[in-house]
Formats: C-alpha cells, structure tokens, sequence
C-alpha cells in the first residue's frame, strides 16, 4: 500500500490522467510540470506516515513517546545523582573531620558532602548527574584546601547509585507494563510501580502471602545496574513503605525490604586452539565471553545455562575449533539459582581459569 504514495507511482498516476495525444516523456513540458509536483505529493505522504508512527506507544520517539505516556500518567525517568560515601584521614590515618559541604573530585566527577555519617565518614552527593557517579572506588583529592587533611577515599559502591535519563526502549517497556498489569492496592503490579519509583531502585521481586504469611509482603530490590543493593538503600525503601498505613504501603501489610545475595560463579574453561594459534593471545577474548555471560544473567533469572555458556566460548575467537570441559561452580551443567526471600542468589563473576586442551 505503501508503494502507492512513492514519487514514481504517484508520477505515473499523474501522467496516467493526462490524454495520450500529449507527449507525456521523459524531458516533455507535461512530465517537467508534473514531476515537481509529484515529488512534494510524495514528500507529504512521508511525513503523514513518520508523525502517525509518532502518534502510538509502540513507535513514537523522544518527546513524542513522552507526550503519549505522559496521558497515562507515566513519565520518563530522569537521570539521577549517586549518593557515595567519603572517608577522611589525617597525617596519621586517623579519621579527620571536615566541614559539610566541602568537595572533592576525582576523573572529571566532583562531589559534594551532605552529611557526616560518623568519624571521618560523610554521606556526598555527586554533582553530575548519571551514572558516571556510581563507577570510581578508591582515593579523591578536595578540591579545595582543608586543614589536616592528609588522605581521602570515595568507598564503593556507591550507597545510593544514579541512573542515566530513562531511553525510548525502557520508557516503552515500563509504560506497557503499567498499562497492561493495572497496579492496583496493594498487588504484585502495585508494589512494583511503586519500589521502582524510588531512586536508586532499579528492580524488584515481590514475595506475598503464599511465602511471607498473611497480610506479609516481601521486597527483593536490586540497585539500579541489577545488583545487589546496599543497606543505605534497602533502609530508604522501608522508611518509604513504611508499617501499618504510615507508608505507603496498604494498611494491614507488613512489608519487610532485603536485598539479593551475590553468589560468585567459578568458570573453568578448556579450549582447543587452531594449529598456530597462542593461548595467550586468545586468553582474554575468552575470559571476557565468560564474564559477559555472567553480567547478562537477569535479576530475575533462575538459571545459568550451560549451552549458551559453551557456545559464548566457542564465539569468544576466531582460532578457538572446540571446547574441552567446561565448569560452573564446579559441575559441567546448568546452575539453578535460589530464588527465596530467604536467599534471593544474583550471580556475580568469579574466578575464570582458561586452559588449552592438547593433543
């Protein structure tokens, strides 16, 4: 259908309508009064279909999608600033007292400290906004002089991470999410929109009844990367949810906030290399296939697959021809995940042995 509002078809369309005893070729005064014609036809028939595709969830972009989503009341995510803890020593390592509101920076990213957490401990907040924020662990200098101050350390990970504005493809999926689940009083959708509303959240497994008890509700929150979140975080939520009706969760529920536990995975790898090849060469290409399998694994995923494992392997090199034994944790299969509010398990990378197999 589409073809019909192209410049050569609605071109011929025109020429089709003007009698055949005019010349109607290529370089004749009809064709060059038509084609221009034709072209603008064409033109607007083209910007008619991009700004329908603007007008519906499923294709609009930018500040168009914000404009539909926006009618469900469900607005894009802004970026956010990390809360990160500083540390400060004097000449002897002893923890130094600074003034709030002094700053330090580190990689082309300042921060300012808010609060002081105890002895020589402050809560900062990062003055760029992003993820950025979240990413540096170790010493930062003050960008100003302060007396006695010999040494300070920015502690990772951060105690509240930011996130980058939200992108047309999360914006889309969280709205059809909402629109879809119909989050209502105290639900599983409810209690979904609601915790990932917190800054700093970025995913959450709800537990209710049939696991926690009647009128119990269990959170699981990971950070806003999907991993485990810190107790500065897991408190703000339950200050957010509160008890008994003086948060926002429904009267009569009992929510209890936790966070998941990291389980290391341990990979060792045989690989069989191409005649000429160096394991040495390959080495790294294949410790990073391993480590990028690890770092997908969903917040909610249940199992790491073995396959897909190997075949991340086999695709790290272009000279690896096969694999020897491979292991997770030990076992050459699948490895099952808990997924309890007891022992929410997310898995996190461990060590990675890559051996060649010869012969």
């Amino acid at each position: 259908m589409a073809e019909a509002y192209e410049y050569e078809a609605i071109l011929k369309q025109m020429l089709n309508r003007v009698p055949d005893n005019i010349d109607k070729r290529e370089g004749s005064i009809i064709y060059h009064t038509l084609a221009p014609t034709a072209f603008v036809l064409a033109q607007q028939a083209y910007m008619l279909a991009y700004l329908t595709d603007l007008l519906f969830a499923d294709t609009a972009q930018e500040e168009w999608l914000d404009r539909v989503t926006s009618d469900f009341g469900v607005d894009r995510e802004q970026a956010t600033r990390a809360v990160r803890q500083i540390n400060t020593f004097d000449g002897n390592g002893e923890p130094k007292e600074i003034p709030i509101g002094s700053c330090f920076a580190v990689q082309d990213v300042s921060f300012t400290v808010t609060e002081r957490l105890g002895a020589g401990r402050y809560k900062a907040v990062c003055d760029q906004s992003g993820i950025q924020g979240n990413a540096y662990g170790g010493g930062i200098l003050p960008v100003d002089n302060i007396n006695g101050l010999a040494s300070a350390e920015l502690v990772a990970p951060a105690l509240i991470p930011a996130r980058d504005q939200e992108s047309d493809d999360g914006l889309r999926a969280r709205f059809q999410t909402a629109v879809r689940q119909q989050p209502y009083g105290g639900n599983i959708a409810d209690y979904k929109e609601k915790t990932l509303a917190i800054d700093g959240v970025g995913t959450v497994r709800v537990f209710g009844a049939p696991s926690m008890g009647a009128g119990r509700v269990g959170l699981i929150i990971g950070d806003e990367q999907g991993n485990t979140a810190t107790q500065t975080l897991v408190n703000k939520v339950q200050a957010v949810m509160g008890t008994d009706g003086d948060g926002i969760a429904p009267i009569g529920h009992t929510v209890t906030v936790g966070t998941s536990v990291n389980l290391p995975v341990n990979v060792t790898a045989q690989i069989r290399l191409r005649a000429g090849a160096g394991l040495e060469l390959v080495k790294p290409s294949v410790e990073q296939a391993i480590a990028d399998y690890i770092g997908s694994i969903d917040f909610a995923a249940e199992t790491l697959f073995y396959a897909k494992l190997v075949a991340n392997i086999l695709n790290a090199h272009e000279s690896i021809v096969d694999v020897g034994t491979v292991t997770m944790n030990g076992a050459s299969a699948n490895l099952s995940l808990q997924k309890s509010f007891a022992a929410y398990q997310v898995p996190t990378i461990g060590t990675i042995t890559v051996s060649e197999v010869t012969g």
